[in-house]
């Protein structure tokens, strides 16, 4: 009598104020008034959602090198600079060694051309034969360029590094003072208009990804949403962060180099069952799961959540189509638990005869 009571006082008290779901003695059994939702088949744009910034591609990138071992004089730019074409870099000095061996070079070639006067001369007066001749003007000419050689190349003294085309200083390799040898990287340049956005997912979403696809871009910084397209999916994995990496098309003169944002990859449509958010439960194992109202009893189902919009969810798993999934209440549901329809949602009643 005890129990009875209580049970009589729960479906009173559930009654007046209309909320929850109702209980109902049945003799041994307990049924449970639910909201029922009847079951679509459907599909979904599916994405990627991931992070990155905003970098210059590597096409759009550019080192200039010291053709001569430098010691670096004055530097005129910084890094993350916006420079037009012409605009002086920065100085290189000859190293002691680089100077040594273009007067080395001139000597030579002052040499060279002594002796191919002196042949010259020579054989005007038959002294001297066309073979001996022909010897001492290659000698000349190839003094003459290998000292040609070293002045192009600035070891003749302090030359002035100009960029090579409007860029935005990506490095600066070397400051002043700094002794540099034949090579080496002195400076980093990007071309504005080859800016993309590079960012990594791991190998099970990239399988997903495909060149073209589109996507949207939001800086954190808030400026607004900017469209472009998939260029590049990486087929290997970073040994830096292991990740596969992606790069996406930017509008031109739109984010500055190094800015931060999310992404969101459009990959395609997918088909399944759409059913509401709050119809899709966590098991204790951490699997996801709805229950089903067949003829009316409960059938708890595992399923995947392939991809979410709004408040409706993209499952798949072995659903029985036409019967309606549970909503509100679904959490007390276990398998075999009879269940009522609440009639919150149209003309579902039961499911499937219930």
């Amino acid at each position: 009598m005890k129990n009875l009571s209580i049970i009589t006082l729960v479906v009173m008290c559930a009654a007046i104020t209309g909320a929850g779901p109702v209980l109902a003695d049945n003799g041994s059994n307990v049924t449970v008034t639910a909201d029922l939702i009847p079951l679509r088949k459907g599909s979904l744009p599916t994405s990627v959602t991931t992070y990155g910034r905003v970098v210059p591609s590597q096409k759009a990138r550019e080192t200039l090198s010291a053709q001569v071992a430098v010691k670096v004089g004055n530097v005129e730019v910084r890094e993350g600079e916006m420079i037009g074409k012409g605009k002086p870099l920065l100085t290189l000095i000859p190293s002691p060694e680089t100077r040594s061996s273009y007067k080395q070079a001139e000597q030579a070639h002052k040499v060279a051309r002594q002796l191919l006067a002196r042949s010259r001369q020579l054989a005007a007066s038959h002294l001297e034969t066309a073979a001996r001749l022909a010897q001492d003007k290659k000698t000349e000419a190839d003094a003459r360029t290998a000292l040609e050689a070293l002045r192009e190349e600035g070891a003749n003294g302090p030359n002035t590094l100009k960029a090579p085309f409007d860029a935005v200083v990506i490095n600066i390799f070397a400051g002043s003072g700094a002794y540099v040898a034949q090579g080496a990287p002195v400076i980093e340049l990007a071309r504005p208009a080859g800016l993309v956005f590079r960012t990594g997912v791991v190998p099970a979403q990239a399988a997903e990804i495909k060149r073209g696809n589109a996507a949207t871009i939001t800086p954190f910084s808030g400026s607004g949403t900017y469209q472009g397209k998939v260029i590049m999916r990486g087929s290997a994995v970073s040994t830096v962060n292991g990740l596969i990496p992606i790069e996406i098309s930017l509008p031109e003169s739109s984010l500055f180099t190094g800015e931060m944002g999310k992404v969101v990859i459009n990959t395609g449509v997918k088909r399944g069952y759409i059913v509401p958010h709050e119809a899709v439960l966590l098991n204790t194992s951490g699997q996801t799961y709805v229950v089903q109202s067949i003829h009316g009893i409960a059938r708890l189902i595992t399923v995947t959540v392939i991809t979410s919009k709004g408040d409706k969810d993209l499952v798949q798993g072995n659903l029985v189509d036409g019967a309606p999934v549970v909503g509100t209440g679904n959490y007390q549901l276990d398998n075999g638990t009879k269940i009522r329809a609440a009639g919150k949602r149209g003309s579902v009643s039961g499911g499937n005869g219930s």
